[in-house]
């Protein structure tokens, strides 16, 4: 099993990363640490005892903070990138900088955001609709394809590679805002059990949707949060498979 590093959280959005992170751990990972703004990863240590967290000062992400992110970077397997982070300059420069590097990547949000000119490789890419002309606009996708994966998260969902096109069922009840980052953290729990990329990224959207299903049946509607996916995933059994 590999290791876990999540990058992300801002004041504004503590939950992000927590979901990611916990997510990531359920699906697999031997261990999954948080690299956030102070605050946030106190936050998080209130929500789950099972995360660990390195506390950077500020109220938001850096280029100040790149090379204590750097240095445990390097006892990590996999890097999630973007949730919760913003898109203040500063953040945007980080992720930049870190998207280039050689470690196996999940990027979702606000990585996704501020990504320009292709430059990320040996990664997932998990853009809802508006994130996808967002990176359409600012990037070759033919290119990013060439040595990356991308989930284009919608009903049904995407999952695209330079030889592949498929698509994945998705619950409706998977739009509502956090269940991006549990996918996100289900990428990376899954490529720390040791899958390749495109298989990390099949296994996480059918395993979301099918925890999404039990969760519709016995609410009786689209009633569940995302939270409601990472706690249904200790009684399901769907991981296991």
């Amino acid at each position: 099993m590999g290791r876990v590093l999540v990058v992300g959280g801002s004041e504004e959005f503590a939950g992000a990363p927590y979901l990611a992170a916990i997510a990531a751990l359920r699906a697999g990972a031997e261990s999954v640490i948080v690299m956030a703004p102070e605050k946030v990863a106190w936050a998080i240590n209130v929500l789950s005892p099972d995360l660990m967290t390195r506390k950077l000062k500020g109220k938001y992400l850096s280029r100040a903070h790149e090379r204590a992110i750097r240095k445990q970077m390097k006892t990590a397997d996999i890097l999630v990138l973007g949730n919760g982070a913003g898109v203040r300059p500063g953040t945007a420069a980080l992720m930049r900088s870190l998207m280039r590097s050689p470690i196996k990547k999940v990027l979702d949000a606000d990585a996704l955001k501020v990504l320009r000119d292709s430059a990320v490789s040996n990664a997932i890419l998990t853009p809802n609709e508006r994130e996808w002309k967002l990176l359409e606009k600012h990037n070759d996708v033919k290119k990013l394809l060439m040595s990356n994966v991308i989930i284009k998260k919608g009903f049904p969902s995407k999952i695209w590679t330079r030889r592949v096109h498929i698509l994945v069922r998705t619950n409706k009840g998977l739009q509502k805002a956090g269940t991006g980052d549990v996918l996100a953290g289900l990428c990376a729990g899954f490529l720390a059990q040791g899958l390749s990329p495109f298989a990390a990224a099949k296994k996480a959207c059918e395993t979301g949707n099918t925890i999404a299903n039990i969760l519709t049946k016995k609410k009786k509607g689209y009633y569940f949060l995302a939270s409601d996916l990472v706690h249904e995933m200790r009684r399901s059994r769907i991981l296991k498979s």
